[in-house]
């Protein structure tokens, strides 16, 4: 039997193509090339059976009245169409582990958050230091967190691969895809570029990560909204709903930050922005298990077969123009009078009249602000302006208008930055205020030998001032720094050993001033002592024991200042004490209002009279 191969290239079978009937007959003449309608040659018939291949062209299988030669071509192409359906059943199997992924992210949120504020020390003002609230955890509780955020940035991962699976524009579903990842290794890396194990310190390295997760994590939505077409459109619409929201929270959150003076305000939008990304994966994880099938299965005995669920229409490019205007419009509304109450404090430090340094002492890089007004004094006093819990030397920058008096006197206004949750005061223990590692009494004593040095600032005229626990701190630099600081002025603020009482360890080098303003009605620091996080002392015993260490001897002098009374006191070497009580005052910095009210007791200038206050007592001499 004469045998004739019909030579054809090496192509893929197609998955839905049925085997030619083997009754056609091809005649060949030579190598076959074309095929013709039954040719003879010989007496022979050459028979060829086209046999389908997966996404190529059919490819010939011949034989010469063969039929084991045939059997093995269809036994072939069986083996080859069930490879398609096999790569079927794994595609499916990992959107069905995707879909298990995203159920779990919610839940691994959960644990990392949870970690991450464990140690916070979550209390009077979260939002004006995140950097320093988030993962303070010890070694042991710092490795569990990275694990747990390896969880959740890995189950993260696999639903945007499952969901990606089903995407119609694909090259969009990798560009999303490409995206998502950025976004899971920056949130990783908020987790792991810690500064140090206490976060004292502040780590750009971090803040870098902070910020491409919130600008990734909102695109790789858009992407995924893109990518899904029209069979995930409700998905679609969701991812783009929930990206607008991240974008949002991230302006508004960090608005506040910015407001309260966090060193790196967008690190405090990561926990509601990671939270949003969690529901994402939880309803995408339903979509993936086949929510939308479930809901239409159990809809069909009571409407039909014939059921259709509403289609959702997309958003045509004039109508998303519309709605991308009118968020942004929205945003900057929403943000105006945030950025109108910081505008002169972002101004100066704009224009280099504020600027932020940093100052080691000890292993901790610390930092401040330092004002310089445009024109200063040969010899320029120097102001330190002490924050309260969780706040920041932004925060007091802005709210107490200092600079004004700088300005007008031609001096210096530092503003340091405490850590953790602000400063070690008197009365501080383990759970409040102290530091291990941070020494903020040296820390100010650094701040007086380079502002001396660089600024010429004068020996004679540093003082302190500072609000609530800034106020408390205040007090202790009065006592332990008193051969430099030449008067204080604690606002809301107290002076107390850890059972209350006012006899702290304070022994004076010298004499130094005290004005201390305090509200009747102030709830957290109450003028009458008692206990609420800590316990206080009354306000009449601590200037009674300041009375006592600058050896006050005159008689005191009472002045009426609308709600306000100031009763002052003479004391060794021309210093002197003063304590000014607010009548129904809060626990506030008070300031004038543009448009004075009578029934606002704090509506007063503390700043211009604190400054009034210092610029009248410089230095005591040695001795005096």
């Amino acid at each position: 039997m004469t045998v004739l191969f019909l030579l054809a290239g090496m192509v893929k079978l197609r998955e839905t193509t049925a085997i030619a009937p083997s009754g056609t007959s091809y005649g060949c003449r030579g190598p076959c090339g074309t095929p013709n309608r039954s040719t003879e040659t010989g007496g022979s018939v050459a028979t060829a059976r086209l046999v389908p291949r997966h996404n190529g062209p059919a490819s010939i299988a011949s034989s010469v009245n063969d039929d084991s030669r045939g059997d093995r071509a269809v036994s072939i192409s069986r083996e080859r169409t069930a490879e398609p359906a096999a790569s079927e059943a794994r595609s499916r199997r990992v959107v069905r582990a995707a879909g298990a992924a995203g159920l779990l992210v919610p839940l691994a949120w959960g644990a990392c958050a949870a970690l991450e504020l464990w140690q916070g020390q979550v209390s009077h003002s979260l939002v004006s230091r995140p950097e320093r609230l988030f993962g303070a955890l010890d070694s042991r509780w710092f490795t569990v967190l990275l694990l747990a955020t390896a969880v959740l940035v890995g189950l993260q991962l696999l639903i945007m691969v499952g969901v990606l699976r089903r995407a119609e524009r694909r090259r969009v579903g990798r560009a999303a895809l490409a995206v998502a990842t950025v976004a899971v290794a920056a949130r990783y890396g908020v987790s792991l570029l810690a500064p140090d194990p206490h976060l004292y310190g502040v780590s750009q390295w971090r803040g870098l990560a902070s910020l491409l997760l919130l600008v990734s994590l909102p695109a790789a939505l858009i992407l995924v909204g893109a990518a899904l077409g029209r069979q995930g459109r409700w998905l679609a619409w969701l991812s783009a709903a929930l990206a607008v929201a991240m974008v949002w929270f991230t302006t508004d959150w960090t608005i506040w930050s910015v407001r309260s003076g966090a060193l790196q305000p967008q690190l405090w939008a990561v926990e509601p922005v990671e939270g949003l990304a969690a529901a994402w994966c939880a309803v995408a994880g339903l979509w993936l298990l086949g929510l939308p099938d479930s809901v239409r299965g159990h809809l069909e005995p009571s409407f039909g077969s014939d059921l259709r669920l509403p289609s959702i229409p997309g958003p045509g490019r004039k109508a998303s123009a519309v709605m991308a205007i009118v968020a942004v419009l929205g945003l900057v509304a929403f943000s105006a009078p945030f950025l109108r109450d910081v505008r002169s404090t972002i101004a100066a430090q704009l224009t280099g009249r504020t600027q932020v340094e940093t100052i080691r002492v000890g292993d901790i890089d610390r930092t401040y602000r330092v004002y310089r007004p445009t024109q200063t004094s040969a010899r320029p006093g120097l102001v330190f302006v002490l924050h309260g819990v969780f706040g920041s030397g932004f925060g007091m920058e802005t709210s107490t208008s200092f600079d004004a008096q700088a300005d007008r006197l031609g001096w210096i206004a530092a503003y340091p930055d405490g850590v953790a949750d602000g400063w070690d005061a008197f009365g501080s223990g383990p759970t409040w205020g102290q530091h291990p590692g941070a020494d903020d009494v040296a820390f100010i004593s650094a701040l007086i030998d380079r502002l001396e040095a660089t600024d010429a600032a004068d020996p004679d005229r540093v003082y302190v001032t500072g609000l609530s626990r800034g106020a408390m701190m205040t007090y202790r630099l009065g006592c332990e720094l008193s051969d430099r600081v030449a008067a204080i002025a604690p606002v809301s603020g107290n002076m107390a050993t850890a059972d209350g009482s006012a006899d702290v360890p304070c022994t004076l080098a010298r004499p130094v001033s005290v004005l201390a303003i305090h509200g009747t009605a102030d709830g957290t620091i109450p003028i009458a002592g008692g206990t609420v996080d800590i316990t206080f002392s009354p306000l009449i015993d601590v200037i009674a024991r300041w009375r006592d260490l600058d050896s006050c001897t005159g008689a005191q002098a009472v002045a009426v200042d609308g709600a306000s009374t100031t009763t002052s006191w003479a004391c060794r070497g021309g210093s002197a004490v003063e304590m000014r009580v607010v009548g129904g005052g809060w626990h506030t910095w008070p300031v004038r209002s543009s448009s004075p009210t009578p029934s606002n007791p704090d509506d007063f200038d503390a700043s211009r009279l604190i400054a009034d206050f210092f610029m009248a007592h410089p230095r005591i001499a040695a001795g005096g």
